[in-house]
């Protein structure tokens, strides 16, 4: 299987809106780093652009990406932000998809493109 390293195109829904972003991922034997930027449209409210650092791995066609901490980039109002976890699968080698969930307990259904 090719490297997962490399940039992603992201796209997320969720109950409450939908993100769209670019992952940033480097993997190293099983272990996968990387930043994650977005812009997340929250139905009630002005978007909002996020950075998250992210650590996790990949067990066969299973991947697992945890945010480790974050940095708002822009928003309008202040916020109280969660950092979220990515469950995917592998189903080629340029997409993933699978379901986010953060520590608010909001769910979410995610796929990433490879774009290079």
């Amino acid at each position: 299987m090719d490297s997962l390293s490399g940039k992603w195109h992201y796209e997320e829904d969720y109950s409450y809106g939908k993100a769209k972003g670019e992952l940033f991922l480097k993997q190293i034997g099983r272990r996968l780093i990387g930043k994650i930027i977005f812009l997340e449209n929250i139905d009630s409210s002005n978007p909002v652009m996020v950075q998250e650092f992210l650590e996790g791995e990949i067990n066969g066609s299973q991947i697992l990406l945890q945010a480790t901490e974050f940095d708002i980039i822009h928003s309008d109002q202040d916020i109280f932000y969660e950092l979220d976890c990515w469950k995917g699968m592998l189903l080629n080698e340029t997409t993933i998809e699978g379901e986010s969930l953060d520590n608010q307990g909001v769910y979410g259904s995610f796929i990433f493109q490879k774009i290079e």
